[in-house]
């Protein structure tokens, strides 16, 4: 049987590789040839070379013997390099292996005999020319945006483009909802609660607060061809004030601690409890999950708790026989849904400090819109306008800002009773961070251990029960009791 593997692959990540598939498939039914494995590249530039090492994979594979042939459409979606030592190379190794590539539309691509060799290397040198004259041709449209003075690039939400090819004008689509947007950011409010309220993804938002056309008026459009990067301005309507993006984007530095990074980890299945795989197992230290389901009869069992072990081992240490998860659930829902502590959030309650990054915030905006002047008297108000900022400046007395934690105006208790699961599985994995959380039995029944009870746990005290996005709850000394 002849086994083969299929190469796909497409440019970008728009183009539809539909067409190469079917004509694969039906090449392979036609021969009597299995396709083992299909390479799928979508978005890979040949003339980059970024599909090199998904070419060095089937390389090792046909080494293998794991299949003999690879097929493709075109030799273009091989190989594109300008390097045609590099494209030749590639050939070759598939060759001393024993392996062959087959063209659908170049029978004799890649053939050992005399009329192959002709055909590849005209194939090869084809590629590369083809490379040129679309880098050429693209960077010939790149040109009159330039000379137009139109967008060129990635917009953020809430920001299109509209118009002729080649004079495309970018714009805001919603300015209310931008303006909203940062009002609540620079207030404090998290990236992911702004995200759930107009449908879009935390770090969507994160790119629109950082953009800074939202206030200056100005993007900043590049391109580059052969190595050299050309840059543009644009001009854009401007829909929210400088200070204002100022603060918003201040509340995301200060947020940027380590803390509060990704901590990684590939994602597991929905657990079935808010407490399932959070506290440690008493026998061996692993975590403990909570089984329930229903009987063969169909009656819902009781929900237990029991040991986990570690990682992807999830195997039980024999050590810790389980207990009852009912009576632990309620211990620790009656320790958040009593808590009456408020919730803090980082943030400025005293200094001037912020009014001169504000105003060095309204100076680089009109740095941006000196190159995009188009006048003499456009470009005579922005200096007259810059001289004013930078006398404001040149006298402003700096008071130093302070920070701290202040409420919020909502307590552990109303977060608890309004938090959904994830919500509650980050408040105990707060105070476990802290304070330490972990499960003990007196007299044989459960009880929920906090603070020096939590031994090895409690080593490392914080004062806040750090809940992420800039929120918080601090330490009281009865908590440890």
């Amino acid at each position: 049987m002849n086994l083969a593997a299929a190469w796909i692959r497409v440019s970008t990540g728009s183009q539809d590789e539909s067409s190469q598939v079917r004509a694969i498939d039906k090449y392979a039914r036609e021969h009597g040839i299995t396709i083992v494995k299909t390479f799928r590249l979508r978005g890979y530039s040949a003339s980059e070379g970024a599909q090199e090492p998904a070419l060095r994979e089937a390389i090792a594979d046909m080494g293998r013997g794991e299949y003999d042939t690879l097929i493709v459409t075109e030799s273009s979606r091989l190989d594109r390099r300008e390097d045609l030592d590099a494209q030749a190379e590639i050939l070759l190794a598939i060759r001393s292996i024993g392996g062959d590539v087959l063209s659908i539309s170049e029978p004799t691509f890649g053939k050992s005999d005399f009329a192959g060799r002709i055909v590849t290397l005209v194939a090869q040198h084809a590629n590369a020319e083809k490379s040129k004259t679309v880098k050429a041709t693209t960077y010939r449209g790149i040109c009159m945006i330039r000379d137009n003075g139109a967008h060129h690039g990635h917009l953020p939400v809430f920001w299109e483009s509209e118009g002729k090819r080649y004079a495309k004008q970018a714009y805001c689509t919603d300015p209310q909802a931008v303006n909203d947007i940062f009002e609540r950011i620079s207030k404090g409010e998290s990236l992911s609660s702004v995200g759930r309220a107009y449908d879009l993804y935390p770090n969507s938002v994160k790119n629109l607060l950082r953009f800074g056309a939202n206030h200056t008026g100005v993007v900043e459009c590049s391109y580059t061809y052969e190595g050299v990067t050309e840059t543009w301005t644009h001009r854009v309507s401007p829909v929210v004030d400088s200070a204002l993006w100022w603060r918003a984007n201040a509340v995301l530095d200060a947020n940027k601690t380590s803390g509060r990074g990704n901590k990684g980890g590939r994602p597991v299945a929905r657990p079935s409890n808010w407490l399932s795989g959070l506290l440690p197992c008493p026998g061996c230290g692993g975590k403990l999950y909570i089984n329930g389901g229903l009987t063969p009869a169909g009656n819902p069992r009781t929900p237990m708790l029991r040991c986990g072990g570690y990682g992807k081992r999830r195997v039980s240490c024999g050590r810790f026989r389980g207990t009852d998860a009912r009576p632990v659930v309620a211990l620790i829902e009656g320790v958040f849904s009593e808590d009456r502590s408020d919730i803090l959030a980082f943030q400025r309650v005293a200094g001037n400090a912020h009014e001169r990054d504000a105003l060095n915030a309204a100076l680089r905006k009109i740095q941006a819109q000196f190159s995009a002047a188009e006048d003499d008297d456009e470009f005579d108000a922005l200096v007259a306008e810059r001289k004013a900022v930078k006398a404001r400046l040149e006298t402003f007395v700096v008071v130093p800002d302070r920070f701290d934690y202040a409420p919020t105006g909502q307590t552990v208790a109303q977060m608890w009773a309004d938090g959904d699961d994830a919500v509650k599985r980050r408040m105990v994995r707060a105070v476990q961070a802290a304070w330490g959380l972990v499960l003990g039995f007196v007299e044989g029944k459960p009880e929920i251990l906090m603070g020096s009870g939590a031994e090895d746990a409690f080593k490392d005290r914080n004062e806040f029960a750090d809940l992420g996005n800039g929120l918080c709850f601090r330490w009281e000394a009865d908590r440890a009791a």
